[in-house]
């Protein structure tokens, strides 16, 4: 009779402990990264009242009867699976999306891991749980410098440094790309052309170089000893010129030969159709003019007005476009420079560069010959130059010229207006100011000057039988013997999950499922409760036959 009674006591204390299970994970319903438990039972030994025996020819084979004393809690399981991902837009907040823990060094070099990342900086500005102060670890040498890069953790330590506000150099600008039109429409550079109204002639036909003055068909009275042509006008250039030419033996290759011997940056030819002309030697607006006329003591003479000259090509220094941008020293300061286009001919621009005093000199301002096909694709093979398709600068205070390659290969030729936008790889000096996180755990510096720099990777954790990891409180569990030893890598690497920065994983616990086990909690405790009742009574029964 007192069997039942015991029997009764085990039902109750495993039901309170399964209660207990289910008020704990009521408890932590909301706690941050908590995995829900479950009691399992099993029933206890058995008391053998009869065994079994084998069958035999003659007889069937006896069962054996057997009391159980009860019933026992096997384990209390934890479910990891997935809670759902509350964002937080807190900068040092990180989820994890899938299997995994993070990795935390507790004060004794004995690691912990969680599936809770809601955390801070402390005063040395290294990633901790601010709860515990347990320090976030880190895996690899990202972040160390190894790559040339900035060197913010220190070598063979495992926590993560985060020096909000620390100074991040700038970059030398070395590159500039040009993307956009130049105008196909564009005008390029002209010289300047002065030319006779009518072609010079004789009664013949056009005259020649070889023609004498008085055979022309200009000439009214023939030269003679003593006559002369005045010839005057000014240059290209403005300033004025002067000669005399006798005239009596003259040939039109003489006067050809006198005006070049007067000019100054400027070409007279005589034509095949008789036509003279004078044309500037360089391009870009001119102030050419030239007057023929008889000296005023002439005998013979000549109607030149009816070969007087005029501007049949005005000069012109060519449709520019211009630009300006900003680019970088070694230092991280930065220069205006502004960029001139210059139409050449009807497929080749030119480009020159300029700087300000005050910044430095140019030691290679130009690119030549810059081709484009006649569909107005670019034409990379006619780059020609001091540097090819590269500026040299000398800023001031620095040492050592810095070259900057021009890339013009995003540029179109056609007719349309100009638009050209350009990019440089140059940054200014900056700061550290935030922290982004990749899924695979790698934690990157986001600098005021839009630099990027790798900071650190995040050690996520696994474990061969997570099930068996020892939950030690503050959401944190350790490894134990029966766990298997923690496996680190990143994220998205083996069978760890994804990190997500900005959120923060919710407890997985199902209150509808939690509730359900309180009543089944609830229900065993009773119906145990009730064993000891009858078991109770039935003894009292039992000892009131001697009365």
């Amino acid at each position: 009779m007192s069997r039942s009674l015991m029997t009764g006591i085990t039902g109750l204390r495993t039901h309170q402990q399964k209660l207990d299970v289910v008020a704990n994970n009521l408890a932590n319903m909301n706690t941050v990264g908590f995995k829900s438990q479950s009691a399992v039972f099993s029933d206890l030994m058995y008391n053998v009242a009869r065994g079994a025996s084998a069958a035999t020819e003659d007889s069937g084979g006896i069962n054996p009867q057997a009391i159980g004393t009860g019933v026992q809690t096997a384990q209390i399981t934890r479910s990891f699976t997935q809670g759902t991902l509350e964002s937080t837009s807190q900068i040092f907040d990180f989820a994890i999306q899938g299997e995994g823990f993070f990795t935390l060094g507790g004060q004794a070099n004995d690691n912990v891991y969680s599936r809770a990342g809601a955390f801070s900086l402390d005063s040395n500005g290294r990633l901790v749980d601010p709860a515990t102060g347990f320090l976030v670890q880190r895996m690899g040498d990202v972040g160390e410098g190894a790559d040339g890069g900035v060197a913010f953790q220190d070598i063979g330590e495992s926590y993560i440094n985060v020096p909000i506000g620390a100074p991040i150099a700038g970059e030398a600008s070395s590159m500039v790309n040009f993307t956009g039109n130049l105008p196909s429409s564009s005008s390029p550079p002209v010289a300047e052309v002065l030319q006779s109204f009518t072609g010079f002639s004789t009664a013949g036909g056009v005259a020649d170089g070889t023609t004498l003055l008085n055979d022309l068909t200009i000439n009214t009275d023939d030269y003679v000893a003593g006559d002369v042509i005045e010839i005057s006008g000014t240059n290209p250039d403005g300033t004025p010129f002067a000669v005399n030419m006798n005239a009596e033996t003259a040939t039109l290759q003489d006067l050809v030969d006198s005006l070049n011997g007067a000019l100054t940056g400027a070409t007279a030819a005589l034509a095949a159709d008789g036509t003279l002309s004078v044309t500037a030697d360089t391009t870009g607006e001119g102030y050419l003019s030239l007057l023929l006329r008889d000296a005023s003591g002439n005998v013979g003479g000549s109607s030149f007005s009816a070969n007087s000259m005029f501007l049949s090509t005005q000069g012109s220094n060519g449709d520019t476009f211009e630009l300006s941008m900003e680019v970088f020293d070694v230092r991280g300061e930065s220069h205006r420079i502004n960029f001139d286009f210059l139409k050449e001919t009807a497929n080749t621009w030119s480009v020159t560069a300029d700087i300000r005093a005050e910044s430095g000199v140019l030691i290679d301002n130009s690119v030549l010959n810059l081709t484009f096909n006649e569909d107005g694709s670019y034409g990379l093979a006619g780059l020609t130059g001091a540097g090819d398709a590269n500026i040299e600068i000398q800023f001031n205070g620095i040492t050592a010229p810095q070259e900057i390659a021009l890339d013009f290969s995003g540029l179109s030729h056609l007719a349309t207006d100009f638009s050209i936008t350009q990019m440089q790889d140059g940054i200014p000096p900056g700061s550290l100011t935030s922290v982004a996180v990749s899924t695979t755990g790698e934690l990157t510096g986001l600098a005021s000057n839009g630099r990027a720099i790798p900071l650190a990777q995040l050690a996520i954790a696994t474990f061969s039988n997570p099930n068996a990891l020892d939950a030690v409180g503050s959401n944190y569990f350790k490894q134990s013997m029966s766990s298997g030893e923690a496996s680190l890598g990143t994220g998205m690497s083996g069978n760890r999950g994804q990190i997500m920065g900005g959120q923060l994983e919710r407890s997985n616990v199902d209150i509808a499922q939690e509730f359900t086990q309180l009543i089944v909690a609830q229900r065993g405790f009773s119906a145990n409760a009730r064993t000891i009742t009858v078991s109770d009574e039935m003894l009292e029964e039992l000892t009131n036959i001697i009365r």
